[in-house]
């Protein structure tokens, strides 16, 4: 990943982190760790992975950490990496001021040496990781890597029939193909589409075991927030927006889930 993506994201942490894990975003996800993930992306999880009990979960990219927090409330062991070091600085001191025993490693996904191999029954990934990817199928081999025997890999990303429009318009705008990939701006951005993310699943060793196409849910801090820019917001307006019939971004799916496992022999 390059330097510009690890400026852009130590530049904006503090903001970012402002703006996405509130006081009342913990509480939510401490009182229903479940919430931090779309719903059909969570079934997932309990599905294939089950019980997270014990379980040694890795989320690379990690973000605003909700996925980790999450986790580690379900009594799994996490390790969270992120590239900006601001990232993991900001994550830490809400871990450490709830007293969660969670690892942090300030680590590249298309690197991933500081992370064992072999080590975890899940990597999951959240929204907004593929973007910033050069190269998905590197990178998926190092979740596999990562992975133990028969673990298994989840992702949850923008779905990428949304990616040709404008998504600052009320009506859907295209101001791109489809096929256009990328890298786009300044800091380089990638618009990858399903094909991409299956293909480069399967070449890094992966067997595909579930494909989920999600719209935006109320209720979920995981994804009923794509149109709003609070929950005030969405609940003055009776979350009108989710209705396709006076939305029509809404009648497009805004999620992909992605639910692969390490093949053996």
């Amino acid at each position: 990943m390059s330097n510009k993506v690890i400026k852009h994201w130590d530049s904006r942490s503090r903001e970012y982190y402002a703006e996405n894990d509130t006081q009342e975003i913990i509480e939510k996800i401490i009182h229903d760790p479940g919430s931090a993930f779309p719903r059909k992306t969570f079934e997932l999880i309990q599905k294939h992975v089950g019980d997270l009990q014990g379980k040694r979960v890795c989320v690379p990219a990690s973000g605003d950490n909700t996925a980790v927090f999450a986790f580690h409330l379900l009594g799994a062991k996490v390790t969270s990496t992120d590239i900006s070091s601001e990232q993991i600085k900001n994550a830490q001191t809400i871990a450490m001021k709830n007293s969660w025993d969670i690892e942090f490693i300030c680590e590249d996904n298309m690197d991933f040496r500081k992370v064992k191999s072999s080590e975890y029954d899940l990597v999951y990934t959240s929204n907004g990781v593929g973007v910033w990817i050069s190269d998905l199928e590197v990178m998926y081999k190092n979740f596999y890597r990562a992975l133990k025997d028969k673990g298994y890999y989840i992702m949850f990303e923008t779905h990428p029939f949304d990616r040709p429009f404008d998504s600052n318009q009320e009506t859907i705008t295209v101001i791109k193909r489809y096929d256009d990939i990328g890298p786009f701006g300044e800091v380089p951005t990638y618009s990858w589409r399903i094909e991409d993310f299956i293909n480069a699943l399967i070449s890094a060793g992966f067997l595909v075991k579930a494909v989920k196409e999600l719209h935006s849910e109320v209720g979920s801090l995981g994804n009923h927030n794509w149109w709003y820019k609070s929950c005030e917001e969405a609940e003055k307006d009776n979350h009108k927006k989710h209705d396709w019939r006076k939305n029509p971004w809404a009648a497009l799916p805004q999620w992909l889930s992605i639910c692969v496992q390490k093949t053996v022999g």
